[in-house]
């Protein structure tokens, strides 16, 4: 099988304690990019003179920009087909020429899709590190790595290409970390509505982007009361859920704080980095939180924990996925049972025990 994906040319001989620069492409989404993030880190602890790049979709710039691992970021327009601007195809060469701007010894995939083998080759990278499995683009890579169990995080997949590069790769540290500004901006949003520092905060986000991930609004309202009891509950999300969220909060008794769609990227990780729990499918703000450290109950239906939870915290996923042994997310002939089977009752548990600490 692996002959079939890679080229049959014997790659050059690649020593990595010799590499000065890399290029790691890891477009989107939000989430992804926060898992990968580990690898520029384990890669910077090895290797500490080397010059990282990083490509990313422009609107996920805020999540690597800034990161200590990282030293150079390349932003391309949102890869979506086909492209309808004039101001896309120039920001697009723009990339480009950017991309083109410095010479690489290695280019690192952690796409692995035809968009992303397209800037491996432009890269002109001599040695070019994918997965041995991929078939979209096969041919852009040169050294394979090797495939990992599949139930395995999606974090420790992401990491096999520092470890092939001879990186450890623990601890895992994703080196993300809130800016100043965003915090003073969080710290005065949330004091205009009245949210002060004793009470434990409690930031909900309801909505993930596919809609197939949806958890009933009525339970996320009786969630929203329960936690009112124990701190200050603030929604967050994305401008597009804004409706959705405010038939959340109208539903509640006591209704929370509703930031959505008023933070940028960088203000929601401030806004999780001063969380004492976050509640959410599975999301961007999930594993963002995460990575900063913070306890998450993720509601998982139709993805899998094993490779998707947010990261170290497994044991806080409430998830019914093993009712149902149908595909997802594409076709669901049971009407998404596995989420309907999530009762509030269970999340509230959960996440109660999160805040006295009884789930480590």
């Amino acid at each position: 099988m692996l002959e079939q994906l890679i080229p049959r040319r014997r790659p050059p001989r690649f020593d990595p304690a010799r590499m000065s620069r890399a290029l790691v492409i890891k477009l989107s989404s939000i989430g992804d990019v926060v898992q990968a993030l580990p690898v520029a880190t384990a890669l910077k602890r090895r290797y500490p003179d080397l010059r990282l790049t990083w490509m990313v979709e422009d609107w996920v710039v805020p999540i690597v920009i800034g990161h200590f691992a990282i030293d150079r970021v390349i932003a391309v327009p949102a890869m979506k087909w086909p492209p309808r601007t004039r101001v896309w195809f120039s920001t697009f060469a723009r990339a480009i020429a950017e991309l083109r701007r410095e010479p690489y010894d290695v280019s690192i995939d952690l796409q692995g899709l035809l968009k992303s083998s397209f800037f491996v080759l432009l890269s002109g990278a001599p040695a070019r590190i994918g997965y041995a499995f991929q078939r979209e683009g096969a041919q852009s890579v040169s050294y394979g790595v090797p495939d990992l169990p599949d139930e395995l995080h999606n974090v420790e997949h992401y990491l096999s290409s520092a470890r092939f590069l001879g990186a450890a790769t623990t601890p895992v540290d994703f080196g993300l970390r809130a800016r100043p500004e965003a915090r003073a901006t969080i710290a005065r949003m949330l004091e205009e509505s009245g949210v002060g520092r004793p009470r434990p905060l409690v930031v909900i986000n309801p909505t993930a982007s596919a809609s197939w991930k949806d958890w009933p609004v009525e339970r996320w309202a009786q969630v929203a009361d329960a936690m009112a009891e124990r701190g200050a509950v603030v929604l967050c999300g994305a401008a597009q859920h804004a409706q959705r969220h405010q038939r959340i909060a109208s539903s509640t008794q006591r209704p929370p704080v509703d930031l959505t769609g008023r933070t940028t990227l960088p203000e929601l990780v401030a806004l999780l980095e001063r969380c004492a729990l976050h509640i959410a499918p599975d999301t961007g703000s999930a594993h963002i939180a995460a990575a900063l450290g913070r306890p998450v109950v993720g509601i998982y239906g139709p993805t899998r924990p094993s490779r998707l939870a947010p990261w170290g915290q497994q044991r806080l996923v409430v998830f019914r996925g093993e009712l149902c042994v149908v595909g997802c997310p594409y076709r669901c002939p049971s009407n998404r049972k596995c989420l309907e089977a999530i009762s509030a009752a269970d999340v509230i548990e959960r996440a109660q025990q999160a805040l006295a600490g009884a789930i480590a």
